[in-house]
């Protein structure tokens, strides 16, 4: 308090002067309205600017929040979106490009997979579809972009199919522009490739030409996509083996199509009569 008075006494003079600067501008605002209005103008002025740059601050801190909800608005049409996408998936897996009369012949059953293997020697995939659901043996299966496999063996609620991964399986299948046949069996080194067999040499053809099934199956329907043609392989003879990169990811499998032919069980029946007559 000592320190305090002390202060005061020494700088009085400077006190005084500050009080009566600050009386005299008073008064003159008070008596003259130029002033008056110099006054309040400059007033103003420094309010707004205060007033400015707190709303600054306060957007700026208020930044922080803003982008918290922005993410987590982010995240839920994130959701939304794979959940379109999902559902996009089967709607394009149940159009496969077939002629109606095919169409009205085969049946389509949304399956998802639920369990797969592409580096085993033979590979399998698990269906979340099994015998309640209809499904059989020697069904074809499918997804969007082409053939997955056959079914091998059911459950109640599951079913295990024969990957086009696996050299047990050979597919009948042909080059689309000229209909020449032979048949598509996985050689063991790559996921992404299997190899066309027994392609007749006279056979014209080029690399990127379209390989689908023949519809020699009751597996599956004529003209279902398997891949196309990337390398050819000549071992000599009357036959070429075609290098065929497949068109389905196996490594990313998700939703597929089981087949169902309407006409599979009458077919069959006669295929297996005429066996059993030799």
């Amino acid at each position: 308090m000592e320190n305090l008075i002390r202060f005061i006494t020494k700088n009085s003079p400077w006190f005084t002067w500050l009080f009566l600067a600050i009386l005299s501008i008073v008064l003159l605002c008070q008596t003259n309205p130029y002033h008056r209005s110099i006054w309040f103008g400059s007033a103003n002025f420094i309010t707004a600017n205060v007033y400015d740059a707190q709303s600054s601050v306060t957007g700026y801190f208020g930044l922080r929040q803003a982008n918290v909800e922005l993410l987590e608005r982010t995240g839920i049409l994130e959701a939304e979106n794979q959940a379109l996408r999902q559902q996009l998936q089967e709607y394009q897996a149940l159009d496969f490009h077939q002629h109606d009369s095919v169409k009205h012949q085969y049946r389509y059953l949304i399956a998802h997979v639920v369990g797969n293997s592409i580096n085993q020697a033979e590979n399998y995939i698990t269906l979340d579809k099994g015998a309640a659901d209809g499904v059989h043996q020697d069904l074809g299966v499918a997804d969007q972009n082409g053939v997955i496999g056959i079914v091998a063996n059911v459950s109640e609620h599951y079913s295990l199919v024969l990957s086009v991964l696996n050299p047990k399986l050979r597919l009948s299948v042909m080059l689309k522009d000229t209909e020449a046949f032979g048949s598509l069996v996985w050689d063991g080194k790559d996921s992404r490739y299997a190899v066309f067999e027994d392609l007749p040499r006279n056979v014209d053809y080029n690399n990127g030409d379209t390989v689908v099934t023949t519809g020699y199956t009751s597996s599956f329907p004529k003209n279902v996509p398997v891949g196309r043609v990337v390398d050819t392989f000549d071992g000599g003879g009357s036959f070429l083996t075609l290098h065929i990169e497949l068109f389905s990811n196996f490594n990313r499998l998700n939703a597929v199509h089981v087949i169902f032919n309407k006409e599979q069980e009458e077919r069959d029946q006669l295929q297996a009569s005429v066996s059993a007559t030799e």
